[in-house]
């Protein structure tokens, strides 16, 4: 359970709201911030065509297996990205006090 947490869950989670927020603080066009969320699908989609080709069983259905790798870690890289933002838009975005 701790490398399922760990590894499919923590990890992604970590990385995804790191590169989130340096794809949002460091470059100067917009066009960067779309970066990490559409790499971290790109590899879910590849990851999981990988999987599938490979898939050789008649007896087990491969869907328990692609939501647990590569579907967990992306899902969790994706609510990552978006917490990568949100800690940006949080700290550099312009305060309004009414």
């Amino acid at each position: 359970m701790p490398i399922v947490l760990g590894l499919f869950c923590a990890l992604p989670l970590g990385l995804g709201a790191a590169l989130e927020y340096l794809s949002c603080r460091l470059p100067r066009r917009k066009a960067w911030r779309a970066l990490p969320p559409a790499l971290a699908v790109l590899f879910a989609l590849l990851a999981g065509a990988g999987r599938l080709s490979l898939w050789e069983t008649e007896t087990v259905s491969p869907v328990t297996q692609l939501i647990i790798f590569p579907g967990l870690p992306a899902v969790f890289c994706l609510a990552g990205c978006w917490l990568g933002w949100r800690l940006w838009k949080r700290i550099w975005s312009p305060r309004v006090i009414r």
